[in-house]
């Protein structure tokens, strides 16, 4: 795996639309987002490809109904 494959945690709120790192680690500890790989003990990077798994994965909404779907 190359590091062009790893995004940090910037990318990843830009990816996902969350606006915090918290909300974003707080997904990742309720087991609702991918979670990251250590580089080290102060650097954390995640898996682009899983990230975009994961939002492919989230359900659709209706246009103007407000539901789920999926």
């Amino acid at each position: 795996m190359s590091d062009t494959n790893l995004i940090s945690a910037k990318e990843v709120l830009k990816l996902t639309g969350y606006k915090s790192r918290t909300t974003l680690w707080r997904r990742v500890r309720a087991g609702d987002f991918p979670k990251p790989v250590a580089l080290s003990s102060h650097s954390t990077r995640w898996k682009k490809n899983e990230v975009e798994d994961w939002i492919e994965s989230l359900p659709e909404m209706q246009y103007g109904q407000g539901e789920f779907v999926g």
